[in-house]
């Protein structure tokens, strides 16, 4: 779990640039028009990059502390924020 710990981390510090930049360009979600699911689709790329971020610091402190396990299981919650936007993308007829 200590290898599986370090790749996940790894992966998502490389994920955190263009989340980044992701998070930049949300407000352009709007120029359709504002409606729930576009609220939904900039608030999930707005907090990307901040649960990135606070996974990475909370994945490291437990990766010090050898507890392997929780670590990984705490780098892999942005995968949620990131299969959101998959399917808000996807089920979103709004933004054609």
């Amino acid at each position: 779990m200590k290898t599986c710990s370090l790749i996940a981390n790894i992966i998502m510090l490389v994920i955190l640039i263009p989340s980044a930049l992701g998070a930049i360009m949300s407000p352009f979600v709007f120029d359709s028009g504002a409606s729930n699911r576009t609220w939904w689709i900039f608030g999930t790329l707005v907090a990307l990059p901040i649960l990135i971020i606070l996974s990475q610091i909370v994945s490291w402190i437990a990766y010090v502390r050898h507890n392997y396990d929780f670590a990984f299981k705490v780098s892999l919650l942005p995968v949620l924020d990131i299969l959101m936007i998959i399917v808000l993308f996807a089920v979103s007829s709004d933004l054609k």
